[in-house]
């Protein structure tokens, strides 16, 4: 797991959540005011014109190992890049369910669940004619490996879970194809078997029983060795999907796709062609783009957005009847959390008083109410399996601060200074304003340090650095939380003597850990997914996180555009896949 990606994600977060607005529903379909279409390929789209992408934050890196932000994932999969698996249309589960992509089913696994056989559709083709073959995903995958050669910033699942014996610093003893020695070049052949050229065997170091979800990351898309352009293939992507870039790729402001007419509509049942070219552009405030999108002019009746309506905009758009047959509001699998530090805060009894004060509903309210997303009690997203309804503390969501003074004062801590830090926007300001206020009227004296959007999480993942208590967020990979528990509380992997990764609070404990390596040799994954709610509820209840809110997302788009719809994989953005322009 990088610990990047957090960072990247997270700050995606703070931007979907900045809305200012009372309760709407989400929905799904039936005519729910701003909701999701039932059937998002339903919307009377045609095949023509041109779909503009105006969007706040760029594509940072379209090298398909090096991609690990959810709305670069949402774009590129469904244009460029295909995997072995994917996620379904739709939002909350119906757009986390994995199917199919490039191969004909889901994996034919071992008992063991350390052995994974996929088969290839036929008529999978890169953008030049040639087939997509085996070779190409073994050889794409080799590329996670490269890190010292510069291909950084994806996940490494495939470091931690192919298997290659260990080197001396613990690692995988293999550094991807363009520097290993011949022998460790065997050691990586070893992990992988193309028995035919339509033919993939995956070979694990240990059970992975959710290894299917694994493949939807791009870090497991084939590459074509001859296409290899190193640092250079995030200006170069090279095509295996519906479309294909025209020109180049400029990483700070977009570029130009057109149809790839190599792409066999028979081989790929989830995307469709619908536009003759996609444009995208970036750098613009959300404000603009909403302002753009409001006012409905020109390129803009084409145009939408991953950046969603910011909070000066919100009323106006929700307001107006016409506005909102343009806008929609949709899940996302973020889920906003405390995390309690606790080499600072030792005392568990002090945490639950923490966790016990905090008013979840004035947290959601701050944000904007139920566009911006709706309490939560886990730190795994209701969209995964995982997730389990239950009350910790039996304080509800709005908290109680007389039961956690009580236990603070039980601690013999009342008047316990604390700090907390937070990323400061103007929605930020509010939240941390109710709950100093919470843990004030809890008997705890609390100071609020608002932190800069830039180093934010380089301050809290130093453990000289960062608080008592830091705001922070996270979005699983897959619908496993095998992506969001041992990313997040295993501290063997997170934490060093300068940098906690993903781990703010600093946790280490022998009993959860044990109870995770035990969780990740299940080979069934209901089993698995019932194992991490445990540990969930474990942590929760130790009060090393105190759950906030799972988030939504409030999106407009222009009157041409058809078939919008805020799909769940990947996060909640919208999905190019059905995408049209009358």
């Amino acid at each position: 797991m990088a610990f990047a990606r957090n960072a990247v994600r997270c700050l995606a977060v703070g931007v979907v959540s900045v809305l200012a607005l009372a309760a709407c529903s989400s929905g799904k379909g039936g005519g729910s005011k701003g909701s999701n279409p039932a059937n998002p390929n339903n919307q009377g789209q045609k095949k023509g014109g041109t779909l503009y992408y105006d969007n706040l934050d760029v594509y940072s890196h379209l090298d398909p190992q090096r991609i690990y932000i959810g709305l670069t994932l949402a774009f590129a999969t469904r244009t460029m890049f295909r995997t072995l698996t994917t996620f379904a249309q739709g939002e909350g589960t119906d757009g986390t369910t994995i199917v199919p992509d490039m191969a004909t089913d889901l994996g034919q696994r071992s008992a063991d669940a350390k052995t994974w056989t996929f088969t290839l559709k036929p008529n999978v083709k890169w953008q030049d004619g040639q087939a997509v073959t085996c070779a190409d995903f073994k050889y794409g995958i080799s590329r996670t490996f490269a890190a010292d050669d510069g291909i950084t910033a994806g996940p490494t699942y495939a470091l931690d879970y192919l298997n290659i014996p260990r080197a001396k610093d613990g690692g995988p003893d293999y550094k991807g194809p363009y520097h290993s020695t011949p022998a460790q070049q065997a050691l990586y052949d070893k992990s992988i078997d193309c028995p035919a050229a339509n033919k993939i065997v995956f070979h694990l170091r240990h059970p992975v029983a959710d290894f299917d979800g694994t493949l939807t990351m791009t870090a497991f898309a084939p590459v074509r060795k001859d296409k290899d352009t190193v640092k250079k293939m995030d200006n170069e992507p090279f095509s295996d999907g519906p479309y294909k870039l025209e020109g180049s790729w400029d990483l700070a402001h977009g570029g130009t796709l057109v149809r790839n007419p190599e792409w066999d509509p028979s081989s790929d049942s989830i995307r469709k062609d619908y536009p003759d070219k996609i444009v995208t552009s970036s750098g613009d405030t959300a404000a603009v783009i909403a302002q753009k999108l409001i006012a409905d002019n020109g390129n803009a009746k084409n145009t939408v957005t991953v950046t969603p309506i910011p909070p000066s905009n919100v009323a106006q758009v929700y307001n107006n009847k016409e506005l909102m047959k343009r806008a929609v509001v949709g899940e996302q699998t973020f889920v906003d959390y405390l995390s309690i530090n606790v080499k600072k805060v030792p005392d568990r009894r002090v945490r639950q008083a923490i966790a016990m004060a905090i008013d979840k509903t004035a947290y959601v309210t701050a944000w904007g109410g139920a566009t911006a997303g709706v309490a939560t009690n886990s730190v795994i997203s209701p969209a995964l399996p995982a997730y389990t309804k239950y009350d910790a503390f039996d304080t509800g969501d709005k908290g109680n601060t007389n039961k956690a003074k009580a236990l603070l004062e039980q601690a013999g801590k009342v008047g316990m200074h604390i700090t907390y830090e937070y990323r400061k926007t103007e929605a930020q300001d509010k939240a941390a304003a109710s709950i100093k206020a919470n843990l004030e009227a809890a008997g705890f004296k609390v100071t609020v340090s608002p932190l800069g959007y830039d180093q934010y999480y380089d301050i809290i993942a130093n453990p000289s650095q960062t608080s008592e208590v830091v705001w922070t967020s996270w979005g699983a990979d897959w619908p496993s939380a095998s992506t969001v528990i041992p990313p997040l509380f295993d501290g063997r992997t997170n934490i060093s003597s300068d940098y906690l990764g993903n781990d703010y609070a600093e946790y280490n404990d022998p009993e959860t850990n044990k109870a995770m390596d035990t969780a990740l040799q299940l080979t069934d994954n209901a089993s698995l997914q019932q194992a991490w709610s445990t540990l969930d509820q474990k942590i929760v209840k130790d009060a090393v996180v105190v759950p906030l809110m799972a988030d939504k997302a409030f999106f407009i788009h222009g009157s041409n555009v058809k078939g919008f719809n805020v799909w769940s994989g990947f996060g909640g953005y919208a999905d190019p896949a059905s995408l049209a322009v009358q």
